[in-house]
């Protein structure tokens, strides 16, 4: 089992053995193992680089189906598109109406501010005019006055009694004193006669009517309530963040109107600055909406026509809606039919595989898939029919065989001992069978019949016509074995029996000879076969023909020839399968270049001489299937 797993699986399985005793030790004993940190942060970074390396063979096994290919397409190019725009458009949304809902308070803190400095300069005013003011006269606004380096303040009881020296002219904003937090702002008169500071406490119910029914305000001080210790983020003595002001505590947050109606949580800064000093600061305060409220009054500036927008909106969404229905619907059923039409090529291929070619695709569709489905069909109708095409042709060639067997048996299965001659012969079929014919035939012992013939054609017919002139030859050779018979009277006999059984247009050239293994003379009869080349001392003589081809005409005379063969001579018989191989250009082997190969080569064994014309015919030719059967007799006198 372990054989199998790879060497990053074999070292994440150790590094897991580890850390799983190391846990074991610090659970049971309390003792770490050494290093065990660094064993386990090793188990990490392996079992990562374990989970990318089956990553990939696992997807390639779950998109290995069309189908799945297909759906990991869609959701990459489709689904996965769109929630990523839903997300971030969900995200853009949220964010904008958070700050929007910020834009409305800062607007909202604004417009206070401004209207308490403009009830600072009417004070300010009222008082260099000598009119006196009460409490009842700015409810809810307290007054510090100062005026002729007299320090007062409306009412009395007020909290606040000294009048900073930093804050300028026109001054607004947020104050921090011991006692909480105001809003602040100034005014003053020329040459200071009268500065004027109002102010009102920043609390719960101040916040409850900055946005009444659209949000809840929380107050945090920070300096005073997130001090976080580092380290400490889980111990329960360290005191969750809580808001100085909660304006729910007076007016509750708005309700959701449907499940659409999320909360909206939104952080906004508030600067501050120090009564005592004027230094700056920042404190923070948190905003708790719903979106249906932030929108509804975004858009109160329509009036009546805000419903229609939101009534145009929604109709907007439901077509679009609607036609991503149709999408999913239509993708489901191109997919389906893709998918299915893949799966039919597939079993179709399964059953070819396993034998069945009489399996056909069923055609559902008209589309490009279902052409390929038709085109299917029709390769497989055609490996059926060529399927018996190849099974005929197989019976066919092995019917050739047959007679390519039985044609080996015609030729001399083994070459005569002759005393004063020595004899090689060898016949390469163009094709399976051969219509060439080369024979030794010993009369007696001291005449022996030398034969080459050439029939015309190729392929079965000139086969079978010269199994039919091998059987005549020798037959007639057998009944005239103690009978002087001559080599003309032989051939003679020859072209009027073949010419009786063959069509008129068949016909065959032979060399028929007779050696005399006492004497060394030979005599023959050459009906129109190409003329054997004689070797003698360098010099080449040529064996003409004494007559026609056989079997063309019925009565034809035939001569004899005698010659005498010396010691040394080589004689060539050969068909024209040598002479007239072609190249490339078309240009024959000729009888010059055989002769010559000859000449040169005359010295060596018959077997190799052979071998050499024939390989230099095959270099020759450019179209080995196209060429002509090669047959040749060798003789050299001993």
């Amino acid at each position: 089992m372990l054989s199998r797993l790879t060497r990053l699986q074999r070292i994440t399985l150790i590094l897991f053995a580890i850390v799983v005793t190391n846990w074991l030790m610090v659970s049971t004993t309390g003792y770490a193992l050494l290093g065990g940190d660094l064993f386990t942060f090793f188990f990490i970074v392996f079992l990562v680089l374990l989970a990318l390396t089956l990553i990939r063979p696992l997807m390639r096994k779950v998109v290995w189906r069309v189908r799945n290919r297909l759906l990991v397409t869609y959701f990459l190019i489709g689904a996965l598109p769109l929630v990523l725009v839903f997300v971030i458009v969900s995200l853009g949304l949220y964010l904008l109406l958070a700050q929007a809902a910020n834009y409305l308070l800062t607007t909202e803190l604004d417009q206070r501010l401004d209207e308490l400095r403009r009830a600072a300069d009417r004070v300010a005013q009222d008082v260099l005019s000598g009119r006196r003011l009460t409490s009842m006269e700015i409810p809810g606004y307290r007054v510090i006055l100062r005026s002729e380096n007299r320090v007062s303040s409306i009412p009395e009881a007020a909290p606040v009694l000294d009048f900073p020296s930093w804050v300028p002219p026109g001054f607004k904003g947020v104050v921090q004193t011991d006692a909480g937090a105001y809003f602040l702002a100034g005014a003053a008169t020329q040459e200071h006669r009268v500065d004027v500071l109002i102010y009102r406490p920043f609390d719960e119910e101040l916040l409850s009517q900055l946005l009444p029914g659209l949000a809840s305000i929380e107050f945090f001080p920070l300096e005073a309530q997130f001090r976080v210790q580092v380290g400490r983020r889980g111990d329960p003595d360290v005191p969750r963040p809580r808001p100085l002001f909660d304006s729910s505590n007076v007016l509750p947050q708005p309700g959701p109107r449907g499940f659409w109606d999320i909360s909206l949580t939104s952080a906004m800064p508030l600067p501050v600055r120090s009564m005592s000093n004027g230094n700056r600061g920042t404190e923070l305060i948190i905003l708790s909406s719903r979106p249906s409220v932030v929108v509804e009054r975004l858009f109160s500036t329509l009036g009546r026509a805000a419903p229609l927008f939101g009534i145009f909106l929604l109709i907007t969404a439901g077509v679009f809606l609607f036609v991503e229905i149709v999408a999913i619907i239509s993708s489901a059923q191109l997919t389906r039919s893709i998918t299915r039409t893949v799966h039919d090529l597939y079993t179709g291929t399964r059953k070819i595989e396993a034998g069945d070619f009489s399996h056909r695709i069923p055609v559902r569709t008209k589309d490009q898939l279902s052409e390929l489905a038709t085109s299917f069909n029709s390769m497989t109708e055609r490996i059926e029919r060529l399927i018996v095409e190849v099974k005929e042709k197989e019976k066919l060639e092995s019917e050739l065989e047959i007679a390519r067997q039985v044609q080996a048996q015609l030729f001399p299965k083994e070459v005569p001992k002759l005393k004063t001659l020595e004899l090689v012969g060898v016949c390469n079929p163009a094709r399976i069978v051969s219509g060439d014919y080369y024979d030794f035939i010993p009369l007696d012992s001291r005449w022996t019949a030398l034969v080459i013939g050439d029939i015309s054609g190729k392929g079965i017919s000139a086969a079978l016509l010269m199994a039919s002139i091998q059987s005549s030859l020798h037959a007639q050779l057998t009944m005239g074995a103690n009978v002087a018979l001559s080599t003309a009277t032989l051939v003679s006999r020859l072209n009027r029996q073949l010419y009786e059984s063959t069509t008129p247009e068949k016909y065959a050239t032979f060399y028929c000879g007779m050696y005399d293994d006492q004497s060394g003379g030979l005599l023959y009869t050459n009906a129109g076969h190409l003329a054997p080349i004689l070797v003698r001392r360098g010099e080449i003589t040529r064996l003409e023909s004494n007559g026609t081809v056989v079997g063309l005409f019925p009565d034809c005379a035939y001569d004899q020839s005698t010659v005498e063969l010396q010691p040394g001579d080589l004689l060539s018989a050969f068909t024209d399968g040598f002479t007239e191989c072609e190249n490339a250009q078309g240009i024959q082997f000729g009888d010059n270049r055989l002769a010559e190969l000859l000449t040169r080569n005359c010295e060596k064994p018959l077997d190799e001489i052979v071998q050499i014309v024939t390989h230099a015919v095959r270099d020759w030719a450019h179209d080995l299937d196209n060429q002509d059967d090669t047959t040749m007799l060798l003789a050299r006198r001993l």
